[in-house]
């Protein structure tokens, strides 16, 4: 294996557990810094914002000043962070210090952009992505029981860990990892957002793939931080057999990765087959979702729609950097990425008020997949776009 390509797959690893390692606490934190549970999940409010804000920047700069100074600065400053909340014991400074490892934790992406710059085709690429996204699968099942073994010996353990998992980092960026980025250009950070969305959206074919992967996006974000309510409300279940549920979900998910995406997904079909994979089994599978009554069929349904999710990532985001200009490609990856966070934290607003007035979350996910179908149906008939650098 390259060995730029190790550093960046323990890198993230590393940082995955430095994202998901507060979730686990939360219960603890109530208590430790005596504060209502309201309190504790403003977290979730300013994750959304931090990373809408953080994400281009962080991106641009890497792409300006070279992605290791960038990378290493960041992962400086989540060292920080976690050595400041197991130091100071009030709420205030924990919330300052998360916001800080938030903005600096979206130096995944610039992983991301190291990815893409080691990878020699789209093949490649989709390969890579698929290797570090499986990684972030397998951890969403182990990190519950890390985490909740170091809250027997200390509330602020965990954070000691993270703190020593950030050293190790900085460590391994310093002296091992070489700079990948070999486009680099001399240019004004863009903060403005929308002037870049709007110039990617003219761009034949690739504006195709950008509004299709934000319609899926969307069917997803519907849906995912309020299914435990859900099933609640409808099933009258326990919030425990809810998370069990999700667990079962992501434990699939995680498996479809590690079995079948390099073996049969990447191998058996080509990327515009996979598109329409994704598509028309999302349409099936949210449409069943809409209309299954019994549990037993609804959790067996919800559970083996993930593997569809996990190949959107890869495919989608090879796709569309594939139709972007090479020094183009961290901006496009950058205007992605923010707007999932930003519909990280909108879309779930539209499902709890279709959640409270008694609407099918569902078949609102259907006709977002429908109208990523109509577009994608268009894809193999067009020709390559034309670029062109904005002013």
């Amino acid at each position: 294996m390259d060995k730029n390509k190790f550093i960046i797959i323990l890198v993230w690893f590393l940082d995955i557990i430095s994202l998901w390692i507060v979730i686990p606490t939360l219960p603890a934190l109530v208590s430790y810094y005596h504060v209502s549970e309201h309190m504790i999940t403003y977290w979730i409010t300013l994750y959304a914002l931090c990373a809408f804000i953080a994400t281009p920047i962080l991106w641009q700069l890497s792409d300006i000043y070279w992605r290791k100074r960038i990378l290493l600065l960041c992962v400086i400053w989540s060292l920080l962070s976690s050595i400041i909340i197991p130091i100071y014991t009030t709420y205030s400074v924990f919330l300052v210090a998360r916001m800080i490892n938030w903005f600096t934790w979206w130096n995944i992406w610039i992983l991301q952009s190291i990815i893409t710059d080691i990878s020699k085709s789209k093949e490649e690429r989709m390969k890579n992505m698929w290797i570090i996204w499986a990684m972030f699968a397998w951890w969403f099942i182990f990190w519950p029981f890390i985490w909740a073994v170091l809250l027997h010996f200390w509330t602020m353990m965990p954070y000691w860990f993270m703190a020593i998992f950030s050293l190790i980092e900085i460590l391994v960026i310093a002296y091992l990892f070489e700079e990948s980025n070999k486009h680099m250009q001399k240019r004004k950070i863009k903060f403005n957002l929308f002037k870049q969305i709007v110039w990617h959206l003219k761009v034949p074919r690739l504006n195709i793939f950008m509004i299709s992967f934000f319609l899926i996006v969307t069917a997803f974000n519907l849906y995912q931080s309020i299914i435990p309510l859900y099933l609640s409300k409808n099933y009258w279940v326990s919030w425990s057999f809810a998370w069990y549920v999700m667990a079962a979900s992501w434990l699939i998910l995680a498996l479809n990765q590690l079995f079948l995406m390099g073996k049969f997904w990447l191998k058996k079909f080509t990327s515009n087959q996979l598109i329409f994979i994704i598509n028309f089994g999302l349409l099936v599978f949210f449409m069943l979702l809409a209309i299954i009554k019994p549990l037993y069929l609804f959790v067996w349904v919800l559970i083996f729609l993930l593997p569809f999710r996990a190949l959107l990532n890869p495919v989608y985001q090879s796709e569309i950097i594939e139709y972007t200009e090479v020094h183009e490609r961290w901006e496009i990856m950058w205007v992605l990425t923010s707007l999932q966070s930003l519909g990280m934290f909108l879309w779930p607003l539209l499902g709890w008020v279709l959640l409270d007035k008694d609407i099918s979350i569902f078949w609102f996910s259907a006709l977002f997949i429908f109208m990523s179908i109509i577009l994608v149906m268009k894809i193999i008939s067009m020709p390559p776009p034309i670029t062109e650098t904005p002013n």
